[in-house]
């Protein structure tokens, strides 16, 4: 089977020009049933600045192409779908102020955040019975039990899995690990060694650098001199710039590295060059093997952004786009925008058994017909289990000397799964 490729848009959708076109669409607010009048307004809750804003501007232009789906289809409840934005620049602090600025819009449902700012955002979320689709990695939501929190995008703990799974299929038994101090990037240290020690590899060394220094020479050297035949990694863009510098400097410029989907990001793909992703970074990340819903997507996202077609969706803004695709069809089949009820219904329009659909026109069709249907999103099955949670198959990408990733390999839920430790 062919896999569809989700390429990262390089340079293309400033998070200032995101934020703006949002910003025209969200103002004014939304009640609680779904009765009332005027649109139901979700929000888009992310780092639109900072090291990582890259994951913002996949997540609004996710949410947009969702948006602009459900709005042509006639709504929500016959209702517009708003959406309004918070930056939390992938910060707790600022993670708190702006979903509590946020609130002042009446939202209904909230897509993100993405990193550890989850930990002030959740407890006010769940306050205000509010469904929360949160699209980070965190291990530590593995075995969640809030019911209002729902994750549409893999655990990292898959994710780690899957970076190991592909470097033991390019056939590297020796491996150093070199990641940044940052938490979100701590979480694959457990998943990637045991994962990789597992399939007969070996972890050289792990050296843990602190972010945004204007030297790593000590830390380059001691990876050089481990001799690997490959490098996981995760680091801001900053930081990755002086490190690759470095290390073509001391000699180690042909060592392939393996890393993280923030690796992925426009910033981090210029910070390093892209001659050099090209030649030596292989990104990893969620992609689809659901063709039907995949090219919906980029049907959709092709009409909105026809000046970005060629380049296609930010790697992730698929995520997005089932996220609010799947909160408004939670929304259609309870009748209400209403959290506490919404959040019991949501695994009914996403899980077996149903009717599959892969569009929000032909599911809404489906649930005003009176079918249980079964949504099949663009990332994949959103099948939720126990803990709120949902698995799927990972892409393995490297940009092109223009900066434009492409898919080169697939590692499937079930390859992945016979890979976890």
């Amino acid at each position: 089977m062919k896999h569809p490729t989700i390429s990262r848009a390089v340079g293309s959708c400033a998070a200032a020009v995101l934020l703006a076109a949002c910003a025209s669409s969200g103002s004014g607010s939304s009640g609680a049933s779904g009765t009332s009048s005027g649109p139901v307004t979700y929000g888009v809750l992310s780092c639109f600045t900072g090291r990582l804003a890259s994951l913002g501007q996949a997540m609004i232009q996710g949410a947009k192409v969702a948006q602009s789906e459900i709005n042509n289809a006639g709504g929500v409840l016959t209702r517009k779908v708003q959406l309004v934005t918070g930056d939390t620049s992938c910060d707790v602090a600022d993670g708190v102020t702006a979903v509590n600025q946020m609130l002042t819009k009446t939202v209904s449902g909230v897509i993100g955040p993405e990193t550890q700012e989850i930990n002030g955002v959740e407890p006010i979320l769940d306050s205000n019975h509010i469904v929360d689709e949160f699209q980070g990695g965190d291990t530590a939501r593995d075995h969640q039990t809030d019911p209002f929190f729902f994750r549409d995008s893999p655990s990292d703990s898959q994710l780690g899995v899957a970076m190991a799974l592909y470097a033991h299929q390019k056939g590297y038994t020796r491996a150093v690990m070199l990641f940044y101090s940052d938490p979100a990037a701590q979480t694959f240290l457990k998943p990637v060694s045991t994962t990789f020690t597992k399939l007969g590899g070996t972890i050289l060394k792990t050296i843990i650098v602190t972010p945004d220094q204007t030297s790593y020479l000590s830390q380059v050297r001691e990876a050089i001199g481990a001799h690997p035949q490959v490098i996981f990694t995760q680091e801001d863009p900053p930081t990755a710039a002086v490190l690759f510098r470095e290390f073509k400097q001391l000699g180690g410029q042909a060592i392939p590295w393996v890393g993280t989907d923030v690796t992925s990001g426009s910033d981090y793909l210029k910070a390093i060059s892209y001659p050099t992703a090209h030649a030596v970074l292989t990104s990893i990340y969620g992609t689809s093997v659901s063709s039907q819903a995949t090219t919906a997507f980029t049907n959709q996202f092709n009409q909105l952004y026809p000046s970005q077609k060629s380049a296609g969706p930010l790697a992730n803004a698929n995520y997005a786009y089932d996220a609010v695709v799947s909160l408004a069809l939670a929304d259609q089949y309870a009748k209400t925008t209403d959290g506490t009820t919404v959040s019991r219904d949501m695994s009914k329009v996403t899980d077996p058994p149903g009717t599959a659909c892969y569009t929000y026109s032909s599911c809404l069709k489906l649930l005003k017909a009176g079918t249980k249907i079964n949504y099949e999103g663009a990332s994949g099955s959103l099948d939720y289990n126990k803990y709120n949670n949902t698995f799927g198959p990972y892409g393995a990408f490297q940009a092109t000397t223009a900066g434009v990733e492409t898919q080169v390999s697939v590692m499937t839920a079930s390859a992945l799964a016979a890979a976890t430790p």
